[in-house]
């Protein structure tokens, strides 16, 4: 790590490189943690039910983001009053 610092220090010009380099590393990985957690198809307990994704309800979204959200809070009410009734 001395070596990285020193090479910053020498020639001030890298440091943007490392700064986004580094960024775009730990961003990649974070990304990757959140899909290992909280996708619905990824398996990492073996000794759970081996179908994971039958655990979605058809009002959950399961996307990381979703552009139409009145859709799904519209299909949540519904299956809240399929429920009652």
């Amino acid at each position: 790590m001395a070596g990285v610092f020193g090479l910053v220090r020498s020639n001030p010009a890298l440091a943007p490189l490392f700064l986004f380099g580094g960024g775009g590393i730990v961003g990649g990985i974070a990304y990757i943690g959140h899909c290992l957690v909280n996708g619905p198809d990824v398996i990492i307990n073996k000794t759970a039910p081996e179908k994971p994704w039958n655990r979605i309800q058809p009002h959950e979204n399961a996307k990381l983001w979703s552009p139409n959200k009145e859709f799904w809070a519209e299909r949540k009410e519904k299956a809240e009053t399929a429920k009652k009734a």
